[in-house]
């Protein structure tokens, strides 16, 4: 009989110290160096850091007042804002009340004129793009999987938003801006709680935000220069026509560059996150890949095409591995909020200023919550075969793209691209373990493995070849 597969990899939290110093500077590595075992058994924990209140919101009654409930009485930190400033600008994660709610009812305008079924021929051109670089390589040669999930979602983002392929100088460039950016980012959250001045990191932050402001900024140029009547009706010329219902007001040059900044960093990196770590899972459970492969089959009903917009409709068992995947390793660790005034939290007083932290990682994998936190099992969220305990933490325990009214609009638009990244990849190859070590996870702006996720990919015989997408 097989021995039980272990569960997958996953960095263990340190043992536990109150000496806040210490776990500031694990954290120069990595967010994930922050978490002592106590985080994960509290309801709500509370630390002081250089005298300053600092809460963890663990308990799923308490996120759901901080991000539903009272969402007003709990920003988000200027810490989380600034942090991103000099990248994404007044973007929309980056402000708060009511240039928060204008900015939304515009971005949702746009949202839904480049609605799903619309933009799905941009996402198969891209996975076309995807499939023909990893056919070149031998058959059973190691490859990064988290590199070429960088690219495809680069280059999905690319294709929606300015409707023409990401060339490949361009992409290496700018992922490697991209990259940069993650690794100071997370370092420099770190020193401004010790109290590093904040003018000097962002200086420091927007010397490696500018390669990439330049780049977006030079292809909005052109696109506002050419007659409105010729543009491809794509999601920048959706945003540029968007009008806010309320105000009739529009946005400006300046904020389609944050906004568009804003959409490629959320719809690449968070994308690119979860991709890797989804084929990781695959290779690691070969009775996942082989369910999938089958639900795969059979929505096609033995047809050799391309899978089409309905046909993701048809995999569940798809759709429960990526929200696995998002339990596992959610993208974005921590949520950072600010209490405006004093409240009470919990049956606890929470002072006015209070740094809020509330980690999907943390929560995802809290052993209150989830049976086996660490084990990769997507029936949790199967309607068939999940516990009505199960159901209920799959609305108030998951939460990779947050709560309430700030909950991620770009959610369906990332299940789409990974359905049809995962179930065309399947369709040709057999995925493997590579031979060396297991991912190093580091969490920076996202979750990213350090040294790449390398995997074998075998080729299926007879592989079935679509002819396009539709």
């Amino acid at each position: 009989m097989a021995e039980p597969l272990q569960p997958p990899v996953y960095p263990r939290p340190q043992p536990y110290t109150a000496n806040v110093l210490r776990r500031l500077r694990r954290g120069l590595r990595s967010w994930l160096a922050l978490l002592n075992s106590w985080d994960f058994q509290v309801p709500l924990g509370q630390i002081q850091v250089l005298g300053r209140p600092l809460l963890l919101v663990n308990d799923p009654p308490l996120v759901r007042q901080v991000m539903v409930e009272q969402v007003e009485q709990f920003p988000k930190h200027p810490l989380t804002l600034w942090l991103l400033q000099p990248l994404i600008g007044r973007a929309i994660f980056s402000v708060n009340g009511e240039e928060w709610a204008r900015q939304r009812r515009l971005l949702d305008q746009a949202f839904q004129v480049a609605a799903l079924r619309r933009v799905f021929p941009q996402m198969g051109g891209a996975v076309e793009a995807l499939l023909e670089r990893l056919e070149a390589v031998p058959d059973g040669q190691p490859v990064d999987v988290q590199a070429e999930m960088s690219l495809v979602t680069a280059d999905v983002i690319v294709r929606t938003i300015l409707s023409r392929p990401l060339g490949a100088t361009e992409a290496a460039r700018i992922l490697r801006a991209f990259q940069r950016y993650q690794r100071r980012a997370g370092q420099v959250l770190v020193l401004r709680l010790l109290r590093v001045p904040q003018r000097l990191l962002l200086r420091y932050l927007a010397h490696h935000a500018a390669p990439i402001r330049d780049w977006i900024a030079q292809v909005i140029a052109l696109r506002l220069a050419q007659p409105q009547a010729d543009a491809p009706q794509d999601l920048l010329q959706a945003l540029i026509q968007a009008e806010d219902p309320e105000s009739g007001s529009r946005f400006t040059a300046d904020a389609l560059l944050d906004q568009v900044c804003f959409l490629f960093l959320a719809g690449h990196e968070t994308s690119a996150s979860a991709l890797a770590m989804a084929a990781y899972l695959l290779a690691r459970f070969p009775d996942a890949q082989a369910t999938l492969r089958a639900e795969v089959q059979a929505a096609l009903a033995g047809q050799e095409r391309a899978l089409q917009f309905d046909d993701l409709r048809l995999l569940p068992y798809g759709t429960a591995l990526f929200n696995e995947t998002l339990r596992l390793y959610p993208p974005v660790g921590f949520f950072i909020r600010e209490a405006s005034a004093e409240a009470e939290l919990g049956g606890s007083r929470c002072p006015m200023g209070a740094l809020l932290t509330l980690s999907p990682w943390v929560i995802q994998r809290h052993g209150a919550h989830w049976s086996e936190p660490h084990d990769f099992r997507p029936e949790r969220f199967l309607v068939d075969a999940a516990s009505a305990e199960e159901r209920r933490l799959a609305r108030e325990a998951w939460l990779p793209f947050g709560l309430g009214p700030r909950k991620c609009p770009g959610a369906a638009f990332a299940l789409q691209e990974a359905l049809l990244v995962l179930a065309e990849l399947l369709r040709r190859f057999e995925l493997r373990p590579g031979a060396g070590a297991e991912p190093d996870l580091v969490g920076r702006l996202t979750l990213r493995s350090r040294d790449g996720v390398w995997l074998q990919l075998r080729r299926l015989n007879p592989p079935v070849v679509p002819s396009d997408h539709v």
